[in-house]
């Protein structure tokens, strides 16, 4: 199973915890405005062991589809696509009831939680598949989508477009003949990439000398000649064996080499046209970035006057989809190419507006030093300031370091868009930038994976807001602050609010009663 079973005992939860499992001694689920039904379980904050949460979101979604008893129809087998069997509106119900117990586990402001944003496309949709290549026990050249214990054999995804389905049946055919027998015990992954009509087809190598080489180009003429539906091949050198498939830590700086097609990928969204490298990220949900990018305007709101900081910017999606408005947009992210992807992007569908693209890590460091001064330092306290920055981040699934959140709260944003696509980061990164000084104002859940238990979250930040405190009130405190001189000598004289001074005015008023002093 996908998911371990709750246990009630409290041996079995100490295992569970060792572990690694979820084996809790009470139960949870999603938690609901009405009065749960009978038999539901209900959500229960956990404690902590070690530091390591025992609620994470894939059991906020086991637990959620045990309340709406859908438990049979899941598909246990196959973990990444463990809610196919499901309609897809109950899917989505599923998720949206797991996304607010995730929260209301973790004490966070579940009500500001809306109904999740359905994909336009729930099946078919991936943009980016790919497959694991390794040999058998029993000498056989498999294709996986897991690693370890889950090796088993996929060729075909109901996640995937038939074309990327086609590419998998043809390649695995070739691979397992004596000519390319080399080529297939030479590669880490097989990754597809694009839509259903122009795709880029990488082959991800650990080893490849000039005999594997050739045999490469001798497959690449056949994909040409029997694949219209590719349009690109590459070959990708990763010695470490990473299980990241475009990371590579050992074959230069230039690990990519292009065996025919185009050097970028293309996709449309909000009206612009983008272009990408094969090595940069790009959401693997096509079909629901029109209302990624239409919700993520509509919460930032950003103005004429405001800077727009796009960090992990990548080819500029969000910097050159919101462009439009703000004075001024600057993205930030590592990858060379990407960024390169970025310039060009905004080049071609923002040619009119003031958008630049630093080619660096978002590290605090970054973040101070490269740039542009904030609003604060620029202004004066009596002079009027413009509307103010405006952060969007969307991270790597890891999420951000805390002293990044610190970097950037200390130039005091207006707004800020945090983008998470693992929800176990919500609750950490949350946390730290309460302890900056922002706090939840708006959520919207999107279902950029269907199928999977997984889920998009964009969070909306805002400065936490004190309540003032009236001048009378102040003073009042200020007043109970202070202690007498004579404190000491007279406890009577002590502030009223001070329960220790009360407590002795009583004892001596009693003394006085007894007769021992008198008052004068």
């Amino acid at each position: 199973m996908a998911f371990s079973k709750p246990r009630r005992s409290a041996r079995a939860a100490q295992s569970g915890r060792r572990n690694g499992a979820f084996r809790p001694s009470k139960s949870f689920s999603a938690p609901d405005e009405k009065a749960p039904a009978r038999g539901a379980k209900t959500a229960t904050a956990p404690k902590e062991t070690d530091g390591a949460p025992e609620f994470l979101f894939q059991h906020a979604v086991a637990l959620a589809v045990s309340n709406a008893r859908l438990e049979n129809k899941l598909d246990a087998e196959h973990p990444h696509e463990l809610l196919v069997p499901l309609d897809y509106a109950d899917e989505c119900r599923v998720k949206t009831d797991a996304v607010r117990s995730f929260w209301q586990v973790h004490g966070l402001p579940a009500q500001l939680v809306r109904e999740i944003v359905p994909s336009p496309v729930p099946r078919g949709y991936r943009a980016t598949s790919k497959r694991r290549v390794y040999v058998a026990r029993d000498g056989r050249l498999r294709f996986c989508m897991g690693y370890g214990a889950e090796r088993e054999e996929t060729l075909r995804s109901v996640l995937e477009p038939e074309s990327h389905n086609e590419v998998y049946a043809w390649l695995r055919k070739m691979l397992v003949s004596p000519v390319y027998r080399a080529v297939g015990r030479s590669l880490n992954f097989i990754v597809v990439r694009g839509g259903s009509e122009r795709l880029t087809l990488i082959l991800n190598f650990f080893h490849l000398d000039a005999a594997v080489m050739h045999k490469t180009k001798l497959l690449a003429d056949h994909v040409r000649a029997e694949l219209p539906q590719v349009a690109a091949m590459f070959t990708f050198l990763d010695e470490t064996r990473s299980e990241f498939y475009l990371e590579s830590r050992s074959a230069g700086a230039h690990p990519f080499k292009k065996l025919f097609g185009s050097e970028y990928l293309d996709l449309t969204a909000a009206g612009c046209k983008f272009l990408y490298p094969p090595s940069a990220f790009s959401q693997v949900n096509e079909s629901i970035l029109d209302a990624f990018l239409r919700e993520a305007k509509k919460l930032l709101k950003p103005g004429p006057e405001s800077t727009l900081i796009d960090l992990f910017s990548g080819y500029g999606l969000f910097a050159v989809a919101l462009g439009d408005t703000p004075e001024r947009v600057v993205g930030m992210d590592f990858n060379g190419p990407a960024i390169h992807a970025a310039s060009g992007n905004a080049l071609h569908n923002r040619p009119d507006a003031d958008i630049e693209f630093i080619a660096a890590a978002v590290t605090p460091s970054a973040i101070e030093n490269k740039l542009p001064p904030c609003p604060a330092d620029l202004y004066g306290d009596d002079e009027e300031q413009p509307e103010g920055e405006l952060f969007i981040l969307d991270p790597p699934r890891s999420g951000v370091r805390p002293n990044v959140v610190a970097a950037i709260a200390k130039r005091s944003p207006a707004r800020v868009l945090n983008i998470f696509c693992s929800a176990d980061e919500v609750p950490r990164t949350l946390s730290a930038w309460k302890h900056n000084g922002y706090s939840p104002v708006a959520v919207r859940v999107f279902d950029m994976f269907p199928g999977s238990p997984n889920v998009e979250t964009m969070v909306l930040l805002e400065k936490t807001k004190r309540k003032p405190v009236s001048a009378a009130h102040h003073g009042k405190k200020n007043a109970s602050a202070r202690k007498p001189r004579n404190a000491e000598k007279n406890p009577a004289s002590a502030p009223k609010s001070n329960r220790a001074a009360k407590k002795a005015a009583r004892f001596h008023g009693a003394k006085r009663k007894n007769g021992r002093t008198r008052p004068e």
